[in-house]
């Protein structure tokens, strides 16, 4: 175990050498770590003022990474030790580093979440008396010394840490944890916060920001609004029903928050005007907390609504917030775009207007409207509720006229992005659903979104007024260009309700004419035009859908090259044009006539773009449409194609656009089916690549699927002279079976696939190495996988048409031995050992002489005689018929049975009067069958399989492809669905009669069946 000073070596070795040595002493640092004891000396070494304090750091770091897992283990930390580190903690409240003091913090916050309330059940009393005696001690003096303002924030802090840790354990420990502490802290927090904050208002003047003082004072009024904040915000999401008590706190709180935030956002604008653009460091530190602290107080309003709109609005004075933080934002509408900046608060600290703010004032309105609806406040006078709230025609018509006019038009700075790199602002610009909350007009959308879902009867209105009153004059300067995209865009935000209200036939033509501009500002316009195609068929505008214009509007955008456009505006037509593809109206007639000129169009939008991102775009906008045109595509599939190896050697390492790739070929094989044989050189050339080594981590799974689309709807394996074909990749597909565990069950699938259109020619080419491969898979698989591969063997023996393709190979590959001896141990689950007696039972209907040879032959590799393995699988075969539950399985083995007696093997016909003719007669009391004579009906009615359709698993997903047909033909052909069990056993039973004689037959079954029985059999058989 490390002492102290050895512990302080290791850490100064590891912060003072160079980076080549870092991993090393690290190492070496995390390993003495491990010792007991060391949180302790952790702690010793962070408290020394005397030495480094990067050493010092990086030793509460450590402290505070290891307290989770040491501070609970009574062999990593003692009592002892317990005792003297929950003492030191508070002995970093006089700590001027930040980074110490804020690891401390979090430190005692990890220890807390273990200790508290049953073995440190002082803790908060503890904080909450160096709150008390520093925070009075400032509250009594004018002007307090730093050391004083210093412990105030640390212990606040330690508090704050504290709490956020209580109040993030989802747990029901967590929640007693909660209301204890809650109980605690609440009668302590609410008179203190009211203290702090009125010493704020009037400490905090112009003249005061530039005082450390006043710092100091902002900051621990706003720790102790996080404090209080966190226990009112917790207790407000787990209370549905209120008592009185609790109803009145939260007034309390909602009361003095309501009324701090609008004090101190009127002070930070007088302070931020006092300071200019230029302050000195306090003044700047003290305009961050000021926006810290106002946007902190709006984060609580905007989770108390997010948890309980309906209980938030009902707050006395909530609608007075709301409509105080609306007019925030119409002031600052009023405002030049460089008084509105900054995503974070460090940037726009010094600015009037900060963007989170202003992002927040909205949100607040936008959330609000849903309860301030007109049909809400019906529902609430219905029920005799008076507090719903309503806006006035007039509120809402200029809340529209603001956002349009003001918010949502494109200002200088997104013009200047765009011009800078076009393809990046579409591609910011497109992830708008992720950005309201975090950009103006985005949020500003959204805001307009809600208003007309909640007053469609005033915005739809006014929606068709501002559109009637641009239509008729096109805009001749960029702000015309720039209002009038705002209304687009407004137009298009709120497509489902102005669906009716705008005629069409008229508005077409002028957008035609608007995409035709040639001037580079109407660049502006074509992109907002394409998005808005997108979105009104998005939002299910049927009108647009059966208008051919919008086909030739989009493929103007798409292909326009001169001046008036770039590559935003044909990325903003590949979007519109999936979005338009994907509609449920999309009508592919009038389409067709499109179709391959957006095909052959949406290439050179690939070639000119430079992100893989906008490249992605593209083979999306295009998969969009080879799923809609399906069978169309046919004709074009060799145009199409002809790019793709040039995009794919060009794409080298990029492995997600190859991904894009990959998936477009497989939609174009899924949507031409059995025409895709032309695509087979390029799809085995994309295999083989994408399962490379290089690239298979990346690609595998996209190749994989491929692949499986490919076999899935190939019509044939017969290869095309001097042309690669899918039968180049059965070697390494065979490989990958016997070598490969994660990719057995895909290369079990793969392989079915083959065995199903043509599985004797498979078995010609490679029989030995297929069946090696399975004998080394099933070795080496789970049990799941164990299932997989017994069910391929099993479609290969129905498949393969004569049991000489696969039984010596079966033989020397010792695949036998290996499934006859899974089968006769009789471990693991039942019914991955069922899948081996039906393997069984499928090679005995085929051919009961091979199999009798094949456990003969297996024999020796069991080191048993062949008798005895024969009597063992007899015995485990019956013990497991009552293990299998479909009827198919159950008739199957009966009838494999029947025809395995017909050998003659002494272990099976002891059992044929007992064993075999229960299994029999169990079989014939399950099922139904009747033959039926009509040509136009199956040979057999099976009424046991309830209309014939093969189940969900049989199917394994190929629903819509050409093996679809290929395996409904084989389930429908199979013996067992064809052939009526009683007369197959009937022709067995006279086949031995006839082959042994009456006299030794009689002898061996007749004379040995109880009567009763073999009465039961005849009649059954005679049915």
């Amino acid at each position: 175990m490390a002492s102290v000073d050895e512990l302080y070596a290791a850490i100064l070795k590891y912060v003072s050498e160079g980076p080549t040595a870092m991993k090393q002493n690290e190492a070496a640092l995390q390993e003495m770590l491990k010792g007991n004891g060391m949180l302790l000396k952790l702690q010793q070494i962070a408290l020394r003022r005397d030495i480094d304090l990067i050493v010092r750091q990086q030793a509460i770091v450590q402290a505070k990474n290891n307290t989770q897992l040491q501070w609970k283990s009574r062999v990593k930390t003692s009592e002892e030790d317990l005792v003297q580190l929950r003492q030191n903690v508070f002995l970093f409240i006089e700590e001027p580093d930040e980074v110490v003091a804020k690891n401390n913090q979090m430190m005692l916050a990890k220890a807390a979440r273990v200790d508290f309330p049953n073995r440190w059940p002082d803790l908060l009393d503890t904080i909450m008396g160096y709150i008390q005696v520093n925070v009075q001690a400032r509250l009594s003096s004018p002007s307090p010394d730093e050391g004083v303002l210093l412990r105030s924030r640390r212990s606040l802090g330690l508090l704050n840490a504290v709490l956020k840790e209580f109040v993030s354990m989802r747990s029901p420990i967590g929640t007693q944890i909660c209301t204890k502490a809650s109980a605690k802290v609440y009668p302590f927090l609410a008179p203190l916060v009211e203290q702090l904050t009125a010493l704020l208002n009037t400490s905090l003047t112009p003249a005061t920001i530039n005082q450390p003082s006043t710092v100091y004072d902002v900051e621990i009024t706003r720790l102790s609004w996080k404090c209080w904040s966190k226990m009112m915000l917790w207790a407000w999401g787990r209370t549905k029903k209120l008592s009185a008590e609790e109803e009145q706190a939260f007034r309390n709180f909602f009361s003095a928050s309501s009324a701090t935030v609008q004090q101190m956002w009127n002070y930070r604008m007088g302070a931020v005007q006092v300071a200019g653009t230029s302050p000195d460091q306090v003044t700047a530190q003290c305009l961050e907390l000021l926006t810290k602290l106002v946007r902190g107080l709006g984060k609580s309003f905007r989770k108390m609504q997010t948890v309980a709109a309906t209980r938030f609005v009902v707050l006395p004075g909530s609608t007075d917030l709301v409509m105080w933080y609306w007019s925030k934002v119409a002031e600052t509408a009023q405002a030049s775009e460089d008084l509105i900046t900054g995503n974070s608060i460090a940037e726009s600290a010094l600015v009037p207007y900060p963007v989170p703010l202003v992002i927040q004032g909205m949100a607040i309105f936008k959330d609000s409207l849903s309860q301030w609806s007109p049909k809400k406040k019906e529902d609430a006078m219905d029920a005799d509720n008076k507090h719903v709230e309503t806006l006035s025609q007039s509120m809402v018509t200029d809340a529209v006229s603001l956002l349009i006019t003001r918010y949502i038009p494109l200002k200088p700075s997104d013009l200047e992005r765009w011009e800078v790199d076009p393809e990046e602002f579409l591609n910011a610009e497109d992830k708008e659903n992720d950005q309201w909350e975090f950009d103006v007009r985005p949020c500003a959308e959204r805001v307009l979104m809600a208003l007309a879902a909640q007053y469609p009867d005033y915005v739809t209105p006014l929606l068709q007024q501002l559109f009637q009153s641009i239509i008729s004059t096109p805009p001749t300067d960029l702000n015309g260009i720039l209002q009038r995209e705002a209304i687009y865009c407004a137009l298009g935000r709120c497509a489902g309700r102005m669906k009716g209200t705008i005629n069409l036939d008229e508005w077409l033509p002028i957008l035609e004419q608007e995409v035709r501009n040639t001037n580079p500002e109407y660049r502006l316009l074509k992109r907002r035009i394409a998005w808005l195609f997108g979105k009104w068929h998005h939002d299910d505008s049927r009108p647009l859908a059966v208008h051919v214009k919008v086909w030739e509007v989009l493929l103007i955008v798409l292909t326009d090259h001169s001046a008036g456009s770039d590559s935003a505006v044909r990325l903003a037509a590949v979007i519109a044009l999936r979005d338009c593809v994907e509609n449920n109206d999309f009508d592919i007639e009038s389409f067709k006539p499109f179709l391959d000129q957006f095909l052959a169009n949406l290439y050179p939008v690939i070639s000119e773009s430079e992100t893989v991102e906008s490249k992605r775009r593209v083979f999306r906008t295009m998969n969009s449409i080879v799923g809609a045109a399906g069978l169309l595509i046919a004709p074009l599939l060799q145009p199409i194609a002809a790019p793709l190896p040039n995009l794919w050697t060009e794409a080298d390492t990029e492995y997600m656009l190859k991904q894009e790739i990959l998936i477009f070929v497989k939609d174009l094989v899924e949507a031409t089916r059995e025409h895709s044989l032309v695509l087979h050189p390029l799809i085995v050339m994309l295999i083989q690549q994408g399962m490379a080594p290089g690239a298979r981590a990346q690609l595998d799974v996209d190749a994989m699927y491929l692949w499986e689309a490919a076999i899935r709807n190939c019509p044939s394996l017969q290869p095309v002279p001097n042309q690669p074909g899918l039968l180049d990749l059965l070697p390494p597909l065979v490989e990958t079976l016997g070598s490969d565990m994660d990719a057995q069950a895909n290369s079990n699938h793969l392989l079915e696939s083959y065995y199903l259109i043509d599985c004797p020619l498979i078995l010609q080419l490679c029989a030995p190495q297929l069946l090696s491969a399975y004998a080394t898979a099933h070795q080496q698989a789970l049990s799941t996988n164990i299932k997989d591969i017994t069910e391929s063997l099993e479609l290969l023996i129905q498949l393969s048409g004569s049991a000489l393709s696969w039984a010596e190979g079966m033989h020397l590959s010792g695949l036998f031995v290996i499934l006859l001896r899974f089968a006769l141990a009789g471990k693991g689950s039942v019914s991955v050992l069922c899948d081996h007696f039906y393997l069984f039972s499928r090679m005995v209907l085929q051919d009961p002489d091979v199999f009798v040879h094949l456990v003969a032959s297996a024999a020796p590799a069991l080191s048993q005689p062949p008798e005895e393995v024969f009597n063992t699988l007899m015995d485990s075969w019956w013990r497991n018929f009552d293990s299998m539950a479909e009827s198919r399985h159950r008739k199957m083995t009966a009838m494999s049975m029947a025809n395995l007696a017909t050998t003659g093997q002494p272990q099976v016909m002891d059992r044929l009067a007992t064993e075999i003719t229960n299994v029999w007669l169990d079989v014939l009391g399950e099922i139904k069958e009747a033959e039926d004579d009509d040509p136009d009906n199956p040979p057999l009615h099976t009424y046991w399989n309830d209309g014939q359709e093969p189940p969900h698993y049989w199917m394994r997903g190929t629903e819509g492809t050409l093996e679809e047909g290929r395996r409904k033909k084989l389930w429908v052909e199979d013996p067992v669905q064809t052939i009526k069990m009683t007369k197959y056993i009937d022709e067995k039973l006279k086949f031995m009669e006839a082959r042994l004689g009456k006299a030794p037959f009689d002898q061996i079954f007749t004379n040995k069946v109880d009567e009763a029985v073999l009465r039961q059999l005849r009649e059954a058989l005679a049915s």
